[in-house]
């Protein structure tokens, strides 16, 4: 029930006459005046909140279909990859039905977590990264001229009526300004922050069966969702990133572009921004990867060994750029959310790092923590580690060394156990360990490094050490103390 509604509701019963000591007092046709209005606001109260449960049935249907579709299994004798495959293609359906947060999560689970998931689960909803379902263009241009508070026309020369992209709570067009600047041009769907609010709600309640021991990171990621649904937030950390990146980085702001945004064009709804001309990462190395493949043999190797180098190096931009955002001195803060959709390959042979709606600023203390944990995870010191992750707040059920160090390994730094997550949990089994407490806000450096790691996996590049891509920006934010 939307808060408006109760309270009004509830005023309206406070603002009841009392009973008399024999009974209901008889105030005639007021009484019936009364009656309805109070089920008016009844009725009203409750439609608002039909649509975020009907979600939630029917994402909970869609999942008692898919573990039914596994519980037949056992009788058809139906081999596994088959079921693996059927029960991949509910799930894409699924998700582009709902739209919403599961988008986003299947973005994250997809690219972060991919040992959770068989390998068809991960190659259907991995795709959802670039290719999320849009919104047809009468509710985008509703969206459009009521924020802009004129027509479409009066705004922009030309507006291409087919996104580019599309995401969870919004999607984007390509324009010309009546200026002749190309833009991107961002438009949030309508009525989506409850819904999306609604949905986390549902992945928490899922990520509690799989790893209880992350739904503080949950919880972190939903408060910081609740920034994604006003754009003006996002264009301001966008443009803090980077003037931040061009005046204390400049070397590395010649090889990664932040798009600014036009705030004449923008809105709480709207963002509209420098068009960056190139496409996804992923999409780049996969297409030269192809190319690569179909060489002679005499020059296959030598591109295959190009396009890990390429590779390698654009992933290590990345983490330059996010390690400076995170450690750097006086820094507006990092965006939470580099998955593979949100890095861009541009014409010039730039990065692009776009969507800066889930961010995050640590004051010097925390940075000061967090430097001191990677600084030990980089020169394996055991003992260090275990004191960092106390200091962060992190809390274990016997606070046994070799987990504590392999939990924060495993979140923080590299992958060092098989399996990841999955193993994780047989790993706190055989310790008789248990995270007890984990910090929320330090979850988001989390979240960047497994997609980072995620990304590298895709992109085929495994291995990745965040402790060790960081090393030069932690040390930096060590001899600041």
């Amino acid at each position: 029930m939307r808060p408006w509604l109760l309270t009004a509701l509830i005023a309206r019963c406070v603002g009841l006459r009392p009973q008399t000591r024999f009974g209901s007092a008889n105030y005639g046709d007021d009484g019936w005046q009364f009656k309805k209005r109070y089920a008016v606001l009844g009725a009203a109260a409750t439609m608002t909140s039909v649509r975020p449960i009907r979600r939630g049935a029917r994402f909970q249907a869609g999942m008692l279909r898919i573990g039914g579709a596994y519980a037949v299994r056992y009788v058809t004798r139906a081999p596994l990859e088959d079921v693996h495959e059927a029960t991949a293609i509910k799930m894409e359906r699924l998700v582009r039905d709902l739209r919403g947060a599961y988008v986003k999560s299947a973005q994250l689970i997809s690219t972060a977590f991919p040992e959770l998931l068989p390998a068809p689960w991960v190659a259907r909803l991995e795709v959802l990264v670039d290719d999320a379902p849009a919104r047809p263009w009468r509710v985008t241009k509703r969206v459009l001229e009521r924020e802009l508070g004129r027509p479409v026309d009066e705004s922009f020369r030309h507006f291409e009526l087919e996104p580019v992209g599309a995401a969870s709570i919004g999607q984007v067009h390509k324009a010309t300004t009546l200026d002749n600047r190309t833009v991107a041009v961002k438009v949030m769907y309508p009525g989506g922050r409850q819904l999306v609010l609604s949905d986390l709600s549902n992945v928490r309640r899922v990520l509690r069966l799989v790893k209880p021991a992350l739904l503080p990171a949950v919880d972190e990621f939903r408060e910081r969702v609740k920034g994604e649904f006003d754009y003006r937030k996002e264009a301001a950390q966008m443009d803090a990133c980077g003037r931040y990146l061009r005046s204390k980085r400049p070397r590395l702001a010649r090889r990664i572009a932040v798009p600014t945004s036009l705030p004449e064009l923008s809105s709480r709804k709207v963002l509209t921004m420098a068009w960056l001309s190139g496409r996804s990462l992923r999409s780049d190395l996969e297409e030269r990867l192809y190319k690569a493949q179909r060489s002679n043999a005499l020059v296959k190797g030598w591109r295959l060994w190009r396009l890990q180098r390429r590779a390698i190096t654009s992933l290590k931009r990345v983490a330059a750029a996010q390690g400076a955002l995170i450690f750097g001195e006086d820094s507006p803060g990092f965006s939470a959310d580099p998955h593979p959709g949100n890095v861009m390959v541009l014409d010039d042979g730039r990065l692009g790092l776009i969507d800066y709606g889930c961010s995050c600023c640590y004051d010097q203390e925390e940075v000061a923590v967090l430097a001191d944990l990677y600084h030990h995870l980089h020169h394996n010191n055991r003992g260090g580690v275990v004191d960092a992750v106390t200091a962060m707040g992190f809390a274990s059920k016997r606070m046994d060394e070799d987990y504590m160090c392999t939990f924060a390994t495993q979140l923080f730094d590299r992958n060092i156990v098989d399996g990841g997550l999955l193993s994780l949990n047989d790993f706190e089994r055989q310790r008789g360990e248990k995270v007890r407490k984990i910090p929320r806000k330090y979850m988001l450096t989390c979240r960047v490094s497994l997609l980072l790691r995620g990304l590298g996996a895709r992109v085929g590049v495994p291995g990745l050490s965040m402790a060790h891509l960081w090393r030069r920006e932690v040390a930096r934010a060590r001899r600041r103390r």
